[in-house]
């Protein structure tokens, strides 16, 4: 049952550091089976949820007071639809909040009983009450949340970086004007001067986490997967402009890189993308604006 939840997310202040202040919420964690899914397209909005598949063990992620444990019947907050089922919010320092969703109802029902909890403490067992990724068995939906930013932070960046993300590929990269017409860069030559949208070709198990677009060296674009803004009744990525689901996420075939400029002459626009463990990659193309 599709619930709402007033939580936002995203410690802006712990971005820079080195520290990871959080556990991993789940017992017993196979991080090799582990898909990236913290802003990827999800039912036409960005997924704000780190998912789990196959977990059974909630644990808490750090220590903190239960402030809300909410039902899949019960209808709490007013600002967004969320796949929560049975959760529990768990406040922490710094304005942070955690949520733990798809738990059972009987862990939903013993939590409402406790207050403070303790790094790695059991908090429930997790079921099918939210909207999950596999029919077969549930899926722990994990949220880290900045209530004073409003912002939704990417769990995966307070967390020990123990994951193994499948590798980045540039490849399908194309461009489009404003009338709509695409085209291919490894294979352009020549194309007008003007204003371009910068897409690549989605891979089903990672999405870039950091994306820098530049032309003949000049910086133009700048996409973080690091948080996502809640701005407007929206969910946001946050580059040089702010994208909702719809622009960056145009197709199933499709993400967005960013908007480019291309002037009259020779032009090389160079892209590079890393994974959340700064591996990067770096595709380079030469086109003629005329």
């Amino acid at each position: 049952m599709k619930k709402k939840i007033l939580c936002s997310a995203a410690a802006l202040a712990l971005l820079g550091q080195s520290v990871f202040s959080f556990g991993w919420p789940v017992k017993n964690l196979d991080t090799e089976k582990m898909v990236p899914s913290f802003a990827r397209n999800r039912k036409n909005k960005f997924n704000t949820s780190l998912v789990f598949p196959n977990a059974e063990k909630a644990l808490a992620a750090d220590n903190g007071k239960i402030i809300a444990v909410i039902t899949e019947h019960q209808n709490d907050g007013d600002w967004f639809e969320s796949p929560l089922g049975n959760a529990a919010v768990i406040s922490h320092n710094d304005d942070l909040i955690s949520v733990y969703a798809n738990l059972d109802a009987a862990s939903a029902l013993s939590l409402q009983q406790k207050f403070q909890v303790t790094a790695g403490q059991e908090l429930g067992d997790i079921s099918n009450s939210a909207w999950n990724e596999s029919a077969q068995s549930g899926s722990m939906e994990f949220q880290i949340a900045d209530t004073k930013a409003k912002t939704f932070i990417n769990p995966l960046i307070l967390m020990p970086r123990s994951i193994k993300p499948s590798r980045i590929y540039l490849d399908g990269i194309t461009i489009e004007n404003q009338f709509g017409r695409v085209y291919n860069l490894a294979t352009l030559r020549s194309v007008p001067a003007g204003q371009y949208t910068l897409y690549k070709k989605r891979q089903a198990n990672i999405s870039p986490h950091k994306v820098k677009v530049y032309v003949n060296g000049t910086e133009l674009e700048k996409i973080s997967k690091e948080v996502l803004k809640w701005q407007d009744g929206k969910i946001l990525i946050v580059g040089n402009k702010n994208y909702t689901s719809e622009s960056f996420y145009p197709s199933d075939e499709n993400e967005l890189l960013g908007h480019v400029l291309l002037p009259h002459g020779v032009n090389t626009i160079t892209i590079t993308a890393s994974d959340i463990l700064e591996n990067s990659v770096t595709a380079n193309f030469m086109t003629s604006g005329y």
